[in-house]
């Protein structure tokens, strides 16, 4: 999105524009699969903040449809969860009220966390520091309302990070919510998206970066198709790659570029999408949480995509050290468990799905993972330095080079109309 954003902002202004995409398709970390009957987005899916927001602004203009999900629980009824006790061997359905208003709560008591100036504004605390050495705030209350603010405390906050409490850099944060909550894209998924904008521009699909190298006045990048020569380079790859060091930039960027890189944290997020003949589960609520009582739960959230759709179709999300776990299954193993933690949940056997879709994030070479975080150890001025250009001629753009929309589409659309101004005012 940053590279496509960029692309068109030069074009409209009268430049030529190449882009080099080392993929067989575009989109980067925006993966529409269509395997299952309808479109399901293995990689970005949600809209993050509606109102003010540049994507949906694109989505209105390409006629795609948005649905609102409901994450916080502020409707009780969109959300079911599930608390499974390993001594009682049971699994009991919660109060959906009680467990959406310890989520509430959970969110209040962090919103004034962050906010507060009583707390140490130490950068080396993680976020698990701060909650070791807090108020017992859940005392008084329910046990529904206590795993809802569990929930939301850790397994929400993980996996909206994609990354573990303990990494999480609690002081750091500088991320703005837009308002009007979460909407996912389901009217052609997001490559419905990236692919009107990319109508019209020159990609080069299937060219992969090795080399960049940077003179005052040309760039020359060197791929697996030849060498590319131009005014000036705009960098998009994933905080991943270059944390990875998979494109060697000649010379050396700046040592503290490169430290700020390998400081800003990239974390794990993964998707298992399945379709199934017909319902196994109530169609009319969103999304369902599955907790255990004792210990950590590996399938922990899923959101029911036959809810917007009318589809049969059912999506288990992982994130931080639960994607690294979930890569280690193989295909079998990770849909055996899938069934069980289904048949727990909704109180009836559940068959083999009729296809399946996973993501693998991690495993690819050009994301090496699924977006940043703030991460302990982290500098305030970081995500600025990896944003800043090298010369006249390098410049950066992604979600990761945004000060407050990071891990966003609307944050890489932001940052790629920025770094194209930056070459624009050179």
């Amino acid at each position: 999105m940053a590279g496509l954003a960029a692309a068109n902002e030069l074009r409209d202004a009268g430049v030529v524009v190449t882009i080099l995409e080392a993929r067989d398709r575009i989109g980067g970390r925006m993966r529409t699969d269509h395997s299952l009957g309808i479109p399901v987005d293995l990689g970005a899916a949600w809209i993050h903040g509606p109102m003010g927001n540049p994507v949906k602004a694109l989505a209105n203009q390409f006629g795609i449809e948005t649905a609102q999900t409901d994450f916080l629980g502020k409707d009780p009824t969109t959300v079911q969860a599930f608390v499974a006790n390993e001594e009682q061997s049971g699994v009991q359905a919660v109060d959906q009220n009680e467990f959406a208003s310890g989520q509430q709560y959970a969110n209040g008591i962090n919103e004034h966390r962050f906010a507060s100036e009583t707390l140490s504004l130490d950068n080396s605390l993680s976020l698990a520091d701060v909650y070791n050495n807090q108020p017992d705030f859940k005392a008084g209350l329910s046990d529904a309302a206590q795993a809802g603010f569990d929930y939301w405390s850790y397994v929400r906050t993980e996996y909206s990070n994609a990354a573990p409490v303990d990494q999480l850099n609690w002081q750091i944060d500088q991320y703005v919510k837009l308002p009007g909550g979460d909407e996912l894209v389901i009217g052609g998924g997001y490559n419905a998206i990236s692919d009107r904008l990319a109508e019209g521009l020159d990609i080069r699909l299937e060219t992969i970066v090795s080399t960049v190298a940077y003179q005052a006045d040309t760039v020359t990048v060197t791929t697996n198709r030849g060498e590319f020569t131009a005014d000036v380079c705009i960098v998009t790859v994933p905080l991943g790659v270059l944390q990875k060091g998979s494109i060697t930039f000649d010379p050396a960027l700046p040592l503290e570029k490169s430290s700020a890189i390998q400081r800003i944290g990239f974390g794990n997020y993964e998707k298992l999408a399945m379709r199934f003949h017909e319902f196994h589960w109530p169609r009319d609520i969103q999304r369902f949480n599955y907790i255990w009582q004792d210990k950590p739960a590996l399938y922990t959230a899923w959101l029911n995509l036959g809810y917007y759709t009318g589809e049969p179709v059912i999506v288990a999300y992982f994130g931080a050290w639960r994607a690294q776990e979930f890569n280690r299954l193989p295909d079998a193993d990770a849909i055996e468990t899938a069934q069980n933690i289904m048949c727990n949940m909704f109180q009836d056997w559940i068959p083999k799905p009729v296809a399946y879709a996973r993501s693998s994030w991690a495993a690819d070479p050009f994301a090496t993972g699924s977006y940043s975080f703030d991460k302990v150890g982290q500098q305030q001025a970081d995500r600025k330095t990896l944003a800043s250009p090298v010369g006249q001629t390098l410049f950066f753009a992604g979600e990761a080079t945004h000060p407050h929309y990071v891990a966003t589409v609307h944050g890489a659309y932001e940052s790629g109309i920025r770094a194209a101004r930056e070459v624009l005012n050179r």
